[in-house]
């Protein structure tokens, strides 16, 4: 008998849920949509980030919920106790789900009210037995998780002379997220210092750390950097969130022409290919996919790197310390005794690991590395200028890949719009024609900026047999530009307009590159 009333339940079940709508369905523009903020009160912040679930509306005793997992019965019943409304689910993409929790739920930490009524000495340290419901703890558990929730790239503590400003680094450009009170500024400060390891008691010297951050899962890399300023110490943390994992050439969106010229250039036996641009133009990133693509068993590849940015499986990578001698060149030299097919030098920075990098590139091995440099022609100039031997570049060098990232396009709001004055000159000079392109409007969704994550443009020079001996016979900057532009190469201007073309950044973000470059 129970069994039969059992299966009853089961098909009410089945059919209540069986024809689950989504937000197509419903007409749902979700980022763009006003919602009651008085519904956030039925469901704790809490729960909703646990689960995946947000309160879309309410009529009468229903609830619409947005769900990434709307036939998951027992969290329905519990939302069903928790509201005493009936559910309606609605299925939404899980990560939809996370950006509107974080976008209107307010923060789990109330800050003020966490130290009213509590004192803090400009000196005062932490105890390192501090119980884990400490203000202090909470405090900065909370921003250093609503940094991650927001793919901030960085997070600034910024002591000022009557607040501590966080700011945070997302798609290239910061934002204020918090003032804190000047009162806990130490405290907060040796807080930091203790989860990275650092000296609490030292404040005049700057310090450099590493922590990690776990949460449901997910394993987030922190490296910690203090540096004294008049106002106190200043630090900013570099995020690197492990489970995003390491990207693929593919996922790049290269060039279909430049990614079949930089995976040729990735099957020589040997040779040195460089991969340049400015600090935060996704150089690091690159040269990770390029890694995976090489990762194979019968291939031996290690790294030197400074610091380790990403464990990869199946590659030997090692951590510059320079405290006690491990520098990227004294580790290039170790590494060549490693019987390794293919080296990758975090940076060359110095004539000395310049030297032995491209020495290698000679006897066999495959080494690829980055180096600071506007431009993929002024790469070779640049090494010249480190006092490499140019018959040594010339002989070595297989090829450049220069980059920079731009924002890309918000594609919740996207919208073709009408060209501007400066935009339609811009692209007249550059044989452009287009009298609409794609901008973003401005949503919820992306911050009301119009954009949403970065997209890299790229140029690629490939070495030919006249180009070594232009190099071999010290030509100069101009001179190889001259030669690359007759050769037709596709310069970074050109894979950004055509990107611009495409819809996936602006005009607006391509100037700030060319004015960079300028």
């Amino acid at each position: 008998m129970s069994q039969q009333v059992s299966k009853k339940r089961n098909s009410r079940r089945k059919r209540r849920h069986s024809t689950i709508k989504d937000e197509n369905d419903y007409g749902l523009d979700l980022f763009n949509t006003p919602f009651d903020k008085q519904l956030l009160e039925l469901i704790p912040r809490s729960f909703a980030k646990q689960y995946n679930v947000f309160p879309l509306k309410r009529e009468d005793d229903r609830l619409t919920v947005a769900m990434s997992q709307p036939r998951d019965f027992s969290v329905l019943n519990e939302l069903r106790i928790i509201t005493g409304l009936t559910i309606e689910p609605v299925q939404v993409d899980g990560g939809d789900v996370q950006q509107l929790i974080v976008r209107d739920y307010p923060s789990d930490l109330n800050i003020e009210h966490l130290f009213a009524g509590q004192e803090f000495e400009q000196a005062a340290v932490v105890n390192t037995n501090t119980n884990e419901d400490s203000p202090v703890i909470k405090t900065v558990n909370a921003l250093l998780q609503d940094a991650v929730d927001r793919r901030a790239s960085d997070i600034h503590f910024d002591p000022q002379e009557k607040y501590l400003a966080v700011r945070i680094r997302v798609d290239g450009e910061m934002r204020e997220l918090k003032r804190l009170p000047k009162n806990i500024q130490q405290a907060v400060t040796s807080r930091l210092k203790i989860i990275s390891a650092l000296d609490i008691t030292e404040t005049r010297l700057p310090q450099d750390g590493r922590a990690m951050l776990t949460n449901g899962g997910r394993i987030v890399d922190l490296r910690v950097s203090i540096l004294p300023t008049i106002h106190g110490e200043k630090i900013v943390i570099r995020i690197l969130d492990r489970t995003v994992g390491i990207r693929s050439l593919d996922d790049f969106k290269f060039d279909k022409t430049l990614l079949q010229q930089f995976r040729k250039l990735l099957k020589q036996p040997h040779g040195i290919i460089l991969v340049t641009g400015p600090t935060g133009s996704g150089k690091s990133s690159t040269l990770y996919a390029a890694l995976q693509e090489l990762n194979h068993p019968d291939v031996n590849i290690i790294t030197v790197e400074d610091p380790v940015e990403f464990q990869l499986e199946g590659i030997n990578q090692v951590a510059v310390n320079s405290s006690i001698g491990l520098t990227f060149a004294s580790g290039l030299r170790s590494i060549l005794r490693q019987d390794p097919n293919v080296v990758m030098v975090g940076e060359i920075r110095d004539k000395e690991t310049a030297e032995i990098a491209i020495r290698a590139s000679m006897t066999g091995h495959l080494v690829l590395s980055t180096l600071h440099t506007n431009d993929s022609v002024g790469t070779i100039n640049r090494l010249i200028d480190m006092e490499v031997d140019s018959f040594l570049v010339a002989n070595a060098l297989e090829g450049v890949l220069a980059q920079r990232l731009v924002k890309k396009v918000c594609t919740g709001c996207k919208r073709e719009s009408p060209i501007t004055e400066q935009e339609r000159i811009f692209l007249q000079e550059h044989g452009c024609v287009e009298s609409t392109l794609s901008k973003g409007k401005g949503c919820a969704k992306c911050g009301y900026t119009g954009y949403q994550g970065r997209i890299a443009i790229q140029e690629l020079l490939t070495m030919t047999a006249e180009l070594r001996r232009m190099v071999t016979n010290q030509a100069t900057n101009d001179e190889l530009f001259d030669y690359v532009k007759e050769q037709k190469m596709t310069f970074l201007i050109d894979d950004g307009l055509e990107k611009v073309k495409s819809g996936e950044t602006t005009v607006e973000e391509l100037l700030k590159v060319v004015a960079e470059d300028g």
